[in-house]
C-alpha cells in the first residue's frame, strides 16, 4: 500500500517538474528563437560540436548498415577527412563518443543535426533535474523541498551560459547526485550498483569531467563518513577505503575501453605538458565580485554560479543553526575557499591553466542546502531570525561595496534575495499558513531564474551574438572551399591548403576533403612536435589552419591544391599555377590552383638524417634538409649531405610613435604602434620573419607613462592614474597579445599566449612566411595591436631561395606509392623500386598503424618527426597498412574483465540473499 503511495507521489513531483521545467526551457529557448538564433556557439560550437553530433550519426548508421546489411561488424577508428588524418575515437570522444545520449543522432540526418543538438541541451538539464531529485527523496525529503533544490541545481549559471556553449558540460551533472548517491548506499551495505554504473558511465562519456567527478566522490565519501560513523580507528577506515576501491576499480575497468586509450595519448600533449602559471591570489577585482557573482554576474575563469537568489536565503538559515548540519556547513566553507583560491583551480583542472570549471558541483551543494535547510523555514526561532538578517546585511553591504560589484543585475539579484529573506523571516509574524510561504519561496525562486536568464541574454550583455543564425550552423560546413577542391574531379588522394579564406575549421569533415586544417581539444603530439621544430606561425597546439604558405611543408604534406579567394591569387604560394578547380558561395569565388610538382601521399628517399644531427640544425635548415633525407633514429640507408641556401638577410630598423626597441625587448606604450624592418631580399625566394623566445608581458597604467612625463603631472593627474592602475589586471591583460606582419603582401599575425592563458602550450618559437616573390621584398612593418613589453631572443629575416626546391621534389617523386587506396581502417597501394629506399607516408604517425609489405609485418618508423616510414628493398612490393586505436584491444580486455567482476558481484549479492 506504501509503495503504491509512494509510487504515486512520484508520478504527480514528476508531472510538475516536467511541467515547470518545460516553461522555463521554453522561456529561454525563446530567447534564441525570438531573435533568429540557434544554439549552436559561433566559436566552438560548429566547427566542433555541431560538426562532431552530425558525424557521429553519419558513422553509427554506417556502422548498423555493415552490420545488418552486409552482415559484418566494421567499426571506423581512423579517418583521413580530420586533419592530416585522426584517429576518431580520441579525437571526438570529448565531444560525443562514449555520451549515451548522442547515440540519438543515430536516428535524425545530418540535416536535422541542428534541432537534435538544441533538443539534447535541454534534454541533458532535464536529466541532471531527475538525478537530483532521486539523491534527495533517497534522503527522506519533501516533494516541495526537493523541487525547489531541483529548479536552483539545473537553472543556474553554469546551465544558462555555459551548457548552452558547450552542450556536454551539463554531463557531470547528471553523474553526480547518482554518484553521491552510490556512496550512500554503499555506507548504508546496499547494493553498490548504482555507484558502479554512475562511475563507469561518467568515465565512458567525457575523461575532463570525470577527473573532477573523482576528487568530489572522495571529498563527499570522507565527508559522510565523518558524518556517520563514531567509529574512526584506522581499522575501519582502511575497511571502508578497501570496499570503495574494489567497487571504483570495477567501474573504471567497465569503462577502460574508452577511457584507456583517450587518457593515454593527452598526456603526450604540450598543452597537459605545459606550465601554466598559477597565481597565489586572483586579481583584487574578483574578490571584488565574487560575493555578487554568487547570484549575479558570471566570474571570470568559469567562475560560472548565478544561482537564483533565494538559494542564498538557505545558506543564511543554514548558519543559523547551532550544532547541526556540521557536514554541509563544513562542505560550504571548503568550496568557497576553492573558489577564491586558484590553485585549487589550477588542481580540479587536471593541473593545467586555473579554472573553474568544477562549479557546478558547487551548485549542487547549493542546492541540497537549500533542500535541507527547507523544513527550518517554518521553525525558525527569533534568535535565528536575527542572525539571517544580520546575515543578509553583511552580505548585501559587502558585496555591493566596491564600485566593479554594483552592476544592475548584482543591484536585482540582491533585491529579490532581500524580498525572499524578508518572506521567510516574516513567517509566525505576518503570515502562519506553511501553504503561503511555500507558494512565495517558490515564486521568488522562479522569478530570480528568469531574471538571470532575462539579463545573460540582455541585448548590453550581447551574449546572443555569439550564436549562429537559425538554420545556418551546418550550412557553414559546407564552405566555398571544399566545394572548389571537389569540383577539380579528382579522384587521387591528395590533400588542399588555403590562406585568407576564412573557411571554417573541420569542414573536411562533413565534405569528405582532406586539409590541413583541424580544431579539437585533443591534438596528435607528432604533429604538435614537428610544427613546434618547424616554428609554424601558430600559438595553438590543437588549433590550425593552414601551413603558413611554405612550399616545402606543403609539397612534403601531399598539398596538391591551394585554395584562394578570386581577387587574392597574388596570395598564392610558390608552384601553384594552374587553376583547376571554381565554386561560389554567399557570393564570393573560391579558386583552387594545382601544383604540377605535388608528391603524393606516399613518396621515397635514397638517404637518411640523422635525429641527433637533425636536432642541431637551424629551422630553415630542417625544413631544407626534409626534401634531402629522411629523419629516422637509426636506418642501414646511406647518410645524407645536406646542404642549404638560406641566407639570413641584416636589417635596419625605425621606430614607430609609441614604440621602442632596446636589449631584445620592444615596449608599446600606443596600441598599434609600428616598428619597420629595411632589409634587401632575394629574387624568387620566401621571406621568413622568425623569431625565437618570443614573450609578452602588459604594461599597467602607471608603466606606460616615463618618469620625466610623471613628475609634469599634476597631483590630481597621479591620483587619478594611479586609481586606473589599482584597476588595472595583470594577470589578464598579460594574457595573450598579437603582431601583424604587413608590408606588399598578404597582412599575417603572429599571435603569443603568455603562461597566464588558458590555451598555452609553451610556444614562443614562431617562423611567419611573408610569401613567394619573384622580386626581392624590402620592407616588414610589425605592428603591436597591444600595449605592453615585447621580449625576444633573436628577431631574424631569412631568404629561402625556391631555386633547388622542384629538383629536390622530383627527386622524391620518381618512385612512389601507386594504385592508392584507403579503406576501412587500411590503407593499399604498390611501388616499384630501383634500390633501397624510405618510402614516407604523409600519414601522422601513430602507435596504431601496423605495415605488411608483401604480406609480412614489417616495421614502421616514425619519420620527418610526424609522418611514418617503411625501410623498402629492391624490388616490386604491395602495401598494407592496418589500424587500431592504441590500447583499444588492451582497454576492451579490461573491460570485459571489469563486466565479469561485476557479473560475479551480482551473483554473490544473490546468494547472500538467499540464505
Amino acid at each position: 500500500m506504501n509503495k503504491k503511495l509512494d509510487k504515486k507521489r512520484n508520478i504527480d513531483f514528476y508531472l510538475l517538474y516536467t511541467l515547470v521545467f518545460f516553461a522555463v526551457a521554453l522561456a529561454l529557448y525563446l530567447k534564441f528563437f525570438a531573435n533568429g538564433k540557434s544554439l549552436v556557439w559561433s566559436h566552438d560550437g560548429v566547427p566542433q560540436h555541431l560538426n562532431s553530433l552530425a558525424y557521429y550519426g553519419k558513422y553509427l548508421r554506417k556502422v548498423l548498415y555493415t552490420l545488418f546489411i552486409e552482415h559484418k561488424l566494421s567499426l571506423p577508428l581512423w579517418d583521413m577527412h580530420i586533419g592530416y588524418g585522426s584517429d576518431i575515437l580520441t579525437t571526438l570522444h570529448y565531444y560525443v563518443i562514449g555520451d549515451p545520449l548522442t547515440l540519438l543522432s543515430v536516428f535524425v540526418p545530418a540535416s536535422k543535426t541542428e534541432a537534435l543538438y538544441a533538443f539534447l541541451i535541454f534534454l541533458r538539464i532535464y536529466l541532471a533535474g531527475i538525478a537530483f531529485s532521486r539523491y534527495s527523496f533517497y534522503h527522506k525529503n519533501s516533494k516541495q523541498a526537493t523541487f525547489m533544490g531541483t529548479m536552483i541545481y539545473i537553472f543556474a549559471g553554469w546551465t544558462i551560459y555555459a551548457a548552452m556553449k558547450h552542450p556536454y558540460f551539463s554531463n557531470p551533472m547528471i553523474y553526480l547526485p547518482l554518484i553521491l548517491l552510490g556512496i550512500d548506499k554503499i555506507y548504508k551495505k546496499q547494493k553498490p550498483y548504482v555507484f558502479i554504473w554512475s562511475v563507469a558511465l561518467a568515465g565512458l562519456s567525457n575523461f575532463y569531467f570525470f577527473y573532477m567527478l573523482g576528487i568530489f566522490m572522495v571529498l563527499y565519501a570522507i565527508f559522510r563518513y565523518f558524518d556517520l560513523f563514531a567509529d574512526r580507528s584506522i581499522k575501519n577506515i582502511g575497511k571502508w577505503l578497501g570496499v570503495f576501491a574494489v567497487y571504483s576499480v570495477i567501474a573504471v575497468l567497465i569503462a577502460a575501453v574508452i577511457l584507456l586509450p583517450v587518457i593515454l595519448p593527452v598526456f603526450g600533449t604540450d598543452r597537459f605538458k605545459a606550465e601554466n602559471y598559477v597565481p597565489l591570489f586572483y586579481d583584487r577585482i574578483y574578490y571584488e565580485k565574487y560575493l555578487g557573482c554568487l547570484i549575479g554576474e558570471n566570474m571570470i575563469q568559469w567562475g560560472v554560479a548565478g544561482y537564483t537568489a533565494v538559494s542564498l536565503a538557505g545558506v543564511f538559515v543554514l548558519f543559523s543553526k547551532k550544532k547541526k548540519y556540521t557536514a554541509l556547513k563544513a562542505g560550504f566553507v571548503l568550496l568557497n575557499v576553492f573558489l577564491l583560491l586558484p590553485y585549487a583551480g589550477h588542481v580540479l583542472n587536471g593541473l593545467s591553466y586555473v579554472s573553474n570549471r568544477w562549479i557546478w558541483a558547487y551548485g549542487m551543494l547549493i542546492a541540497y542546502i537549500f533542500v535541507k535547510i527547507y523544513p527550518e523555514l517554518f521553525a525558525l526561532t527569533l534568535t535565528e531570525k536575527r542572525k539571517v538578517f544580520v546575515m543578509l546585511l553583511i552580505y548585501c553591504i559587502l558585496a555591493l561595496l566596491p564600485e566593479a560589484a554594483r552592476t544592475q543585475r548584482n543591484l536585482m539579484a540582491m533585491v529579490l534575495l532581500s524580498l525572499s529573506t524578508f518572506t521567510v523571516l516574516s513567517f509566525g509574524n505576518i503570515f502562519t499558513r506553511e501553504r503561503n510561504l511555500t507558494v512565495m519561496v517558490a515564486g521568488f525562486l522562479i522569478a530570480g531564474i528568469l531574471f538571470n536568464m532575462h539579463y545573460q541574454y540582455s541585448y548590453e550583455k550581447d551574449y546572443l551574438s555569439e550564436f549562429t543564425d537559425s538554420g545556418e550552423a551546418l550550412e557553414k560546413l559546407e564552405t566555398g572551399v571544399d566545394r572548389a577542391v571537389l569540383s577539380t574531379d579528382d579522384p587521387s588522394v591528395y590533400r588542399y591548403d588555403q590562406m585568407d579564406t576564412n573557411s571554417s575549421e573541420n569542414s573536411s569533415m562533413q565534405m569528405g576533403t582532406n586539409s590541413t586544417a583541424y580544431y579539437f581539444s585533443v591534438a596528435s603530439s607528432s604533429i604538435a612536435n614537428f610544427f613546434d621544430e618547424m616554428y609554424l606561425n601558430t600559438p595553438w597546439e590543437q588549433h590550425y589552419n593552414n601551413l603558413d604558405g611554405r612550399t616545402i611543408l606543403d609539397r612534403l604534406a601531399s598539398v596538391k591544391y591551394f585554395v584562394v579567394k578570386k581577387g587574392k591569387e597574388s596570395d598564392l604560394p610558390y608552384g601553384y599555377s594552374r587553376l583547376s578547380g571554381e565554386a561560389e558561395k554567399n557570393g564570393k569565388t573560391y579558386l583552387a590552383y594545382a601544383d604540377e610538382d605535388a608528391l603524393p601521399l606516399g613518396y621515397t628517399y635514397d638517404s637518411w638524417i640523422s635525429r641527433e644531427d637533425y636536432d642541431k640544425m637551424t629551422v630553415t635548415e630542417k625544413q631544407q634538409a626534409l626534401l634531402q633525407g629522411v629523419v629516422l633514429d637509426d636506418s642501414f640507408l646511406p647518410e645524407t649531405e645536406t646542404h642549404f641556401n638560406d641566407r639570413e638577410v641584416s636589417y635596419y630598423t625605425s621606430e614607430g610613435k609609441g614604440c621602442r626597441l632596446k636589449n631584445g625587448k620592444v615596449v608599446v606604450t600606443q596600441e598599434n604602434a609600428q616598428l619597420k624592418l629595411v632589409f634587401e631580399g632575394e629574387e624568387n625566394a620566401e621571406t621568413y620573419l622568425i623569431t625565437e623566445g618570443l614573450d609578452y608581458e602588459g604594461l599597467s597604467p602607471r608603466e606606460m607613462i616615463s618618469d620625466k612625463k610623471w613628475s609634469k603631472m599634476t597631483t590630481y593627474e597621479q591620483n587619478k592614474l594611479l586609481e586606473e592602475n589599482s584597476n588595472w589586471r595583470y594577470w589578464k591583460e598579460s594574457q595573450k597579445a598579437s603582431i601583424q606582419i604587413g608590408g606588399r603582401f598578404l597582412k599575417k599575425t603572429i599571435q603569443i599566449f603568455t603562461d597566464k592563458y588558458n590555451a598555452y602550450s609553451g610556444k614562443h618559437n614562431f617562423l611567419c612566411n611573408t610569401g613567394y616573390s619573384e622580386k626581392g621584398r624590402h620592407t616588414i612593418t610589425l605592428t603591436f595591436e597591444n600595449t605592453g613589453v615585447y621580449s625576444f631572443d633573436s628577431l631574424k629575416i631569412y631568404c629561402q631561395p625556391m631555386t633547388e626546391i622542384d629538383s629536390q621534389t622530383s627527386k622524391l617523386g620518381e618512385e612512389v606509392l601507386t594504385d592508392v587506396k584507403i579503406g576501412n581502417n587500411e590503407i593499399n597501394g604498390k611501388i616499384s623500386l630501383s634500390d633501397t629506399k624510405a618510402l614516407v607516408l604523409s600519414i601522422p604517425y601513430s602507435e596504431g598503424w601496423t605495415a605488411y609489405v608483401d604480406g609480412e609485418e614489417t616495421e614502421l618508423k616514425e619519420a620527418n618527426t610526424m609522418y611514418m616510414a617503411l625501410e623498402l628493398p629492391k624490388g616490386d612490393h604491395e602495401i598494407h597498412l592496418v589500424y587500431c586505436t592504441p590500447y583499444l584491444r588492451t582497454g576492451l580486455c579490461l573491460t570485459c574483465i571489469g563486466v565479469l567482476c561485476y557479473i560475479v558481484l551480482v551473483l554473490i549479492n544473490r546468494k547472500k540473499k538467499r540464505f
